[in-house]
């Protein structure tokens, strides 16, 4: 835990874009473990991509709304980088299986610290 801890520390720092670390995928399975193994390996840091795309890089094209939901249930948020998932119209689209709320502010400000997104005035800081 302690090399967890401190690679999620460096990365919510700005310093870490890769996790190295060894994943037990044991509490996923069948298309679930496909489409978070997939996530995992092909969208990298600064990265997004739509439900949809993500869905046929898994192998079922069509099947967004499923992967919606496989995101939501992600048993290693951050690291399994759902927050990279986004609509394919351009909104943010869900987080943690809500639209709005503090779980959306987490999956913008993730992506703010990724630089997918500008940052909002509310991000700047005034010295």
């Amino acid at each position: 835990m302690a090399a967890v801890a401190k690679q999620l520390a460096a990365y919510l720092a700005g310093d870490l874009r890769e996790f190295s670390l060894s994943l037990d995928w044991s509490l996923s399975g069948g298309f679930q473990q496909k489409v978070l193994k997939t996530l995992y390996e092909t969208v990298g840091y600064g990265e997004t991509v739509s439900y949809g795309e993500l869905a046929a890089r898994a192998g079922r094209p069509g099947a967004a709304r499923v992967v919606g939901a496989i995101m939501g249930s992600n048993p290693i948020p951050i690291i399994v980088p759902c927050h990279r998932v986004v609509d394919s119209g351009g909104g943010l689209g869900g987080f943690s299986g809500s639209r709005r709320g503090p779980s959306m502010e987490t999956k913008r400000r993730l992506l703010t610290l990724e630089e997918s997104i500008a940052p909002t005035l509310f991000d700047w800081t005034f010295d």
